[in-house]
């Protein structure tokens, strides 16, 4: 029942925290303080598997900058 803390490898100890009139089950380490429910296990899940994004283009070193720059006469 007991597990290990991320943060700080302390033990993490079952609590009830009530929010706004409901009652929210989760852990919290007795050494760092810190608390994991069960929505912030699947937002940190979420964030470890980003999707994969397209690659930006580089600006100042392309062509297309040097093409739109304002000329001076």
């Amino acid at each position: 029942m007991f597990m290990q803390c991320t943060r700080c490898a302390g033990l993490r100890v079952p609590e009830i925290i009530y929010e706004g009139g409901t009652r929210v089950l989760a852990l919290r380490c007795i050494h760092c303080g810190d608390v994991i429910d069960h929505v912030i296990v699947l937002n940190r899940q979420r964030r470890r598997y980003p999707q994969p994004s397209r690659a930006r283009t580089p600006i100042y070193g392309s062509d297309r900058w040097k093409k739109n720059r304002p000329t001076m006469a």
